[in-house]
């Protein structure tokens, strides 16, 4: 690793002694109080993502940058400065970003290789500010280092970036409880005129996307997700990657191997390295298990009392907890659940034992069947009863956007949806809300609901 030429002694240094005038210039230190970097995003070498980094003004006065530099020392450069800011000015609590994107920032650098920055005069003279990446770890593709509390704190390793905004980490206790089941296919959709769709959901309520897996896939998908999270890390949404975990390939995987008496870890394995890495690489906010059951099967895989279905499905999900929680703090684990009486019987499902490791369970409560058949409320509000009632996690309905016309599926106007959506957060002890699926149906404001 490349020794920088000036020490971390030598710069503190250099800040004591700028606290005195110096007669050879005009800077004083007093005139920068207040102004620190902020926010950087490290992704040089990286395709789709450009390099940025956030300056910001603490104080209650205008501050002028016109003297002002950034200096970036790593293992090619000793202090080269990397961006100027004359006839820059910021206002109190005003945000400036510079970025390899416009070239206000004219070289990137990686979160992958040590490297440290300073704001000030000169690379050793009038420091106002630094960073030195430390062992503060490689960012997720959406991800930026922030100083948390915004503009005063600690330095924070983040899955998604607040660019140009407050720094903040999004959890369920300050988003909405509203979600929607998306379609890679639709991803790109959302990106065009600057985010249309995206920011028009979020301004009904709807905090929370599940993604499709496959938006992993290809080289191509992934140019359209990397956007995709970054949009929707500004808009304030989070992302949860949708897995499937025992349904591969239209087939079903037994994660009980009967003849040996166990069950299958290297299953186990697979699916829990997948979701590591979706939070490590892709900067994932949730892990959203879906297929975490068996096909209708389960009661035919109890090879003994120690390994049975519904054991084989709750560890699954304490052991894909136990991979998040290595790799990411807070990431929501989720489960779409069989709203059924007989689930722990045919799929293995128990929600109270899940509980112990899931954070939201999502029954899927769809009021609608082929051929025309609709649920009446209290058969919905008794399927809500089957997760409310043995967990204290948080319990969100799925509920589908569209009905049938015969076995033909018929979108719904926002008006029934909205119907549906208030039975559970009126008449029920769900505290959410996921819907079935973007593209059909009309989606309401549910900006009111659960607040």
């Amino acid at each position: 690793m490349k020794i920088f030429k000036y020490s971390i002694s030598a710069i503190a240094l250099s800040i004591v002694a700028a606290g005195c005038v110096d007669k050879t210039d005009s800077f004083s230190i007093e005139a920068y109080s207040d102004l620190v970097i902020n926010e950087i995003a490290a992704n040089d070498g990286r395709n789709y993502v450009d390099t940025w980094i956030e300056i910001a003004n603490n104080s209650d006065q205008e501050k002028d940058l016109s003297e002002l530099g950034l200096y970036l020392f790593d293992e090619y450069f000793d202090g080269r400065q990397i961006a100027s800011f004359e006839g820059k000015k910021l206002q109190p609590k005003e945000r400036l970003v510079v970025s390899t994107g416009d070239e206000t920032l004219n070289t990137g650098f990686a979160s992958t290789s040590n490297f440290s920055l300073v704001l000030g005069l000169s690379p050793d003279k009038g420091i106002v500010d630094r960073f030195e990446l430390g062992d503060k770890g490689k960012l997720a593709l959406p991800g930026s280092y922030q100083r948390m509390p915004d503009m005063t704190g600690e330095w924070k390793n983040t899955p998604a970036a607040s660019k140009g905004q407050e720094n903040r980490v999004l959890t369920l206790d300050n988003t909405k409880p509203n979600a929607i089941w998306l379609w890679s296919s639709h991803a790109g959709e959302w990106i065009e005129n600057d985010g249309e769709i995206m920011k028009n959901m979020k301004a009904l309520g709807y905090d929370h996307i599940l993604l499709n897996f496959s938006a992993f896939e290809t080289e191509s998908k992934i140019k359209t997700t990397a956007q995709f999270l970054q949009l929707a890390a500004e808009t304030g949404m989070m992302v949860h990657v949708w897995m499937q975990a025992f349904y591969q390939g239209g087939n079903w995987i037994s994660p009980v191997i009967d003849a040996e008496n166990r069950y299958d870890q290297d299953l186990f394995d697979r699916i829990v390295a997948e979701a590591k890495m979706y939070v490590e690489e892709y900067g994932a906010q949730g892990i959203h298990l879906d297929y975490i059951r068996f096909g209708g099967t389960a009661h035919k895989h109890n090879p003994s009392e120690e390994i049975t279905a519904v054991g084989a499905v709750t560890e699954c999900c304490r052991q894909v907890r136990e991979g998040i929680d290595a790799v990411g703090e807070n990431v929501v684990l989720s489960a779409a659940m069989m709203a059924e009486g007989s689930a722990a019987y045919y799929y293995g499902q128990n929600p109270a034992k899940m509980g112990k490791y899931v954070d939201v369970f999502m029954p899927m409560i769809y009021r609608y069947h082929g051929g025309s058949v609709k649920d009446g409320d209290e058969t919905c509000k008794t399927r809500a009863r089957l997760f409310t009632t043995v967990t204290d996690r948080q319990v969100w309905a799925g509920i589908t956007s569209y009905e049938y016309e015969g076995n033909n599926v018929k979108s719904l106007p926002a008006e029934r949806i909205r119907e549906d959506a208030e039975l559970f957060a009126n008449q029920t002890d769900c505290s959410g809300l996921v819907l079935f699926r973007y593209a059909l149906g009309t989606f309401p404001d549910v900006n009111d609901l659960w607040d």
